[in-house]
């Protein structure tokens, strides 16, 4: 909270001082006897009028009482002897603080200032005073009550800019963040700074619809969520069926709009929560739904104020529906992935900052000669139960100094297990994982080259894999760091291809020296085979035509290799060939690893779709020449290969390739050949799903 300004008081001094103090003394005994009938005018006004009615309903008796005593209070102090305008000015600032905090708005300020004037000026009659000294208090009480409504304003304009400063700051966390745990940790981290805020919780449902504690603000936040996690309270329900929905936060979430509690210990919907809340001083509550493109709620944020009232200032209003808004926005432009409660979250970080990264080594083999091209490195969390922890489940939960901590440790690691291969004689380069910001980060250069200079390790042996969701803001640094890196020697590869649009677009724009394949297509391969093959395909000839090199990952077994070699990736990566493995392991199984693959001998029914829809497009390239169609039907193809070495055999399967070999002369357009095909295609296709798990 910012200080208060500092005025001259001069232009009320006639307001204190002796001469006034003797004439509030000859006079104290009517003016106090006056006390009662005021606070009672007062408190009857308040309760006709709106706001001031719905303020006074979120207290209880004893909180009325209270008022009314501070009223009377109010009243003796302006009526003071001793009062200095200092003093006064000071009194009047928190007066008019508690009241922004509960919501009374000006025109009620300025009703109370008219009461205030009107029952001390009645009160004067027949006080004892003459009338040239009644007349003289009426100046100084007027010039008290003015100064008294000048602090309250002042009081307004304040808080008003501390609610719009809040609202900045809330806005410049979001716009400067680039990971969800930053992003939550900035915007809810201004939004506890605001005087009259307890906690901020955030919170996202988990697979059984409870809202899970990903984010808290403010130390009450914490103790809140620690209840919430030890099950002191119960989780909010999405449901509107259970009890723990019907709260704020779970009316939210299924109404998608703003739901407040003024009086946080009198809601009957808050029941389950109250023990914890009221300990903690939490007297209103608010909840945001945060929505998706389709108004649909997906997360929550609910925030708790030590003022009860203090969500229906119109100013908080504002300032509550712009949260929600930039905020909706903000999560959905971030990589939302699981969601992590807040202590796991703070456990996964703490483990990182302890250093306790293991990395693990998966190889890529070349898919033309069956050497291992290079390795891996994947990252791991070992839990204090000595649990490694898969990526998917601890990166949601690091912000940016989170990730730049893992690839420290990750990258020390590498380099200390490549100078002991080296050792071994093994010079296997390694790739390693570069967050997006890594490329716009000085920090992430720095700490790369120095770490391979302090390891005496070239950085031509280093890859780098960079998955991108959205390009930076600075797609320039971003382009000359990947320069930078090149001349170095160092590759940067582009992972996870055609996991989305922009993934091509970026393919486009930045000279990479390398591409991924989304494994995601090729799990589709199971359960729609031709269809995968036939994104495999496209994908690796797009980037041939690029002149650059494809990896395929997700490879767990000899049907997906052998289909992504026929269809021309250079390189593959999965359980087919080896699972991640520590790095003291890589050389007995290097040296006893061969992989056999021949593509002109597909033994799997996916290599033979493989084959089956690489002849095809070489049939249509040969459709302006007939005469080469003839030969190219005739010749013996790869598919006959598979169908010559089943066991059993297959006749049924044979007769229908000859019968489509003898339509196909007729052109790649032919009906009849386009039907053939497509029978082939069902027969390889449910041959490969009904076995394809093992391999077949």
């Amino acid at each position: 909270m910012k200080s208060a300004p500092r005025l001259s008081f001069a232009r009320v001094s006639q307001a204190y001082g002796d001469e006034v103090a003797a004439l509030l003394r000859k006079a104290q005994g009517r003016l106090h006897e006056a006390v009662a009938s005021f606070v009672e005018e007062f408190h009857q006004g308040l309760t006709q009028a709106s706001p001031g009615g719905t303020i006074l309903g979120c207290l209880n008796s004893e909180e009325l009482a209270s008022v009314r005593r501070k009223q009377a209070e109010h009243w003796d102090m302006l009526l003071s002897p001793t009062l200095t305008p200092e003093v006064h000015y000071e009194r009047a600032l928190h007066v008019g603080r508690v009241h922004e905090m509960v919501g009374v708005d000006l025109p009620s300020l300025i009703d109370g200032y008219g009461l205030y004037h009107q029952s001390m000026h009645a009160a004067l009659a027949g006080c004892g005073l003459d009338v040239g000294e009644q007349k003289r208090l009426a100046e100084a009480l007027r010039q008290r009550l003015s100064l008294d409504t000048e602090a309250r304003l002042v009081s307004h304009s304040s808080v008003e800019a501390e609610t719009v400063a809040t609202l900045i700051a809330v806005s410049k966390a979001i716009r400067e963040a680039s990971h969800l745990s930053d992003l939550l940790h900035g915007a809810i981290g201004a939004l506890s700074t605001l005087d009259g805020i307890l906690a901020c919780v955030f919170s996202r449902p988990d697979a059984q619809g409870l809202l899970q504690i990903e984010a808290f603000g403010g130390e009450a936040g914490r103790e809140y969520a620690d209840a919430m996690q030890r099950h002191q309270a119960p989780l909010v329900n999405t449901s509107v069926d259970t009890v723990s929905g019907k709260g704020p936060a779970g009316r939210a979430w299924q109404t998608a709009e703003i739901q407040i509690a003024d009086t946080y210990g009198a809601d009957a919907h808050l029941r389950p929560w109250q023990a914890d809340g009221i300990r903690l001083g939490f007297r209103s509550t608010a909840a945001l739904p945060l929505l998706d493109d389709d108004g649909q709620s997906f997360a929550v944020m609910a925030v708790y104020s030590r003022w009860p009232g203090f969500f229906r200032a119109p100013q908080r209003q504002l300032l509550l529906r712009h949260v929600q808004q930039v905020l909706s926005h903000a999560v959905l432009r971030c990589e939302q992935g699981l969601v992590i409660p807040a202590d796991l979250r703070r456990k996964y970080r703490q483990r990182v900052e302890e250093g306790a990264v293991r990395m693990l080594y998966q190889p890529i083999i070349d898919l033309r000669n069956g050497q291992v091209h290079h390795v891996e490195a994947l990252a791991r969390i070992e839990s204090a139960q000595g649990e490694l922890i898969m990526p998917g489940d601890f990166l949601p939960a690091l912000g940016k100094a989170g990730l730049l901590s893992l690839f420290q440790a990750g990258l020390e690691q590498i380099c200390r297990d490549r100078r002991a291969w080296l050792d071994m004689g093994l010079d296997i380069p390694v790739a390693i994982n570069l967050p997006p910001d890594g490329l716009t980060q000085d920090a992430y250069r720095d700490i790369l080259f120095e770490t391979l200079s302090r390891w005496d390790l070239p950085p031509t042996h280093v890859m780098l894999e960079i998955l991108e969701t959205q390009d930076p803001a600075d797609t320039l640094k971003r382009d000359a760091r990947i320069a930078e890196f090149q001349r170095c020697g160092i590759q940067i590869t582009q992972d996870d291809l055609g996991s989305g649009h922009s993934s091509l677009l970026r393919m486009h724009r930045v000279p990479f020296d390398a591409v991924k394949i989304d494994q995601g297509l090729v799990r589709n391969a199971l359960e729609k085979p031709m269809r995968a093959l036939e994104f495999i395909h496209h994908l690796t000839a797009l980037a041939h035509a690029f002149d650059i090199p494809v990896t395929v990952e997700g490879l767990e077994n000899e049907g997906l290799i052998e289909a992504v070699a026929i269809l021309g990736a250079d390189r593959g990566q999965g359980y087919g060939f080896a699972q991640p493995m520590p790095g003291e392991q890589l050389y007995a199984w290097r040296r006893d690893f061969e992989a056999a693959i021949n593509i002109r001998q597909p033994r799997t029914a996916l290599g033979a779709l493989a084959s089956c829809l690489l002849w095809d497009r070489q049939l249509t390239a040969l459709s302006g020449w007939p005469d080469m169609v003839e030969t190219f039907v005739r010749t013996p193809c790869t598919l006959r290969n598979y169908l010559d070495r089943l066991d059993p055999p297959a006749p049924q399967l044979v007769a229908l390739l000859e019968r489509n070999r003898a339509c196909a002369v007729q052109g790649a357009k032919s009906s009849m050949y386009r039907r053939t095909r497509q029978e082939l295609i069902t027969r390889l296709s449910r041959d490969w799903v009904d076995n394809g798990r093992a391999g077949y």
